[in-house]
């Protein structure tokens, strides 16, 4: 298949959409955090062709460093992975008690403080897999010290990323056998590790992905996880997500 990247990009908006039409009290998280991950769109310069060699729509990639294919992919990432666990174990953002300051510039802060993070550990010579994950890792991980009220969420919603990650790419591999043989390089560090298949990098990277997504949000726009009401329960005094 030519445009395998495009269709992997597609298979990951298909959570998204389901929690979307699910759970609207998530969707103000999902409209945020797809904002958010946007800037790592121009960080395909640094997997390709590094890391892997997909066909990209326009040849975008050789011309801008990164393409459509791209933003297709992180905002279905970031749909799934900041709510994963807020849809399985039914929990809802709720705004934290006080004044929360400038949460979208907190926010861009962090975000240049993840890219600042890979891009030292790439120069370090870490492969940029492992450099991306470790970044996103190593900034929630410090937030979650300023909100240790988001470390079971965070690791939970890691869990539960990771396990969708492998879900999605394993139909990916039904549709395009031998597609990871074809098109992803071997891991420096994990050389012909799989899980079923998959890539183990992979895997790391949903399982960072997800630890990210559950606390960033909560710490950058001040709420936190509280039980969700249930269908039928009266709406007074029930808690409320984030508008």
């Amino acid at each position: 298949m030519t445009h395998a990247f495009l269709l992997l990009s597609v298979l990951f908006l298909v959570p998204g959409a389901v929690i979307w039409r699910a759970r609207p009290d998530l969707r103000p998280l999902m409209r945020r955090m797809a904002v958010v991950s946007l800037p790592f769109a121009a960080t395909e310069r640094l997997f390709y062709p590094r890391y892997w060699t997909p066909k990209f729509l326009f040849d975008l990639a050789d011309h801008i460093g990164f393409g459509v294919e791209d933003v297709l992919f992180l905002v279905g990432l970031s749909a799934f992975s900041s709510t994963a666990y807020a849809v399985v174990f039914r929990r809802a953002p709720v705004p934290c008690a006080g004044p929360r300051a400038r949460p979208w510039l907190r926010a861009a802060a962090g975000v240049a403080l993840a890219l600042l993070a890979a891009g030292a550990l790439l120069a370090a010579g870490v492969p940029v897999l492992y450099a991306s994950a470790a970044a996103m890792v190593a900034i929630a991980a410090a937030l979650v010290v300023a909100r240790p009220d988001l470390l079971v969420p965070g690791l939970l919603g890691a869990l539960l990323s990771a396990a969708l990650y492998l879900c999605l790419f394993l139909v990916f591999a039904a549709l395009v056998p031998g597609v990871f043989e074809r098109t992803w390089r071997p891991s420096v560090l994990l050389p012909g590790r799989t899980l079923l298949g998959v890539p183990l990098d992979e895997i790391l990277y949903g399982l960072g992905a997800g630890f990210a997504a559950t606390v960033f949000p909560a710490w950058a726009f001040g709420f936190r996880f509280e039980e969700a009401p249930r269908v039928g329960r009266p709406r007074g005094g029930a808690p409320r997500g984030t508008g």
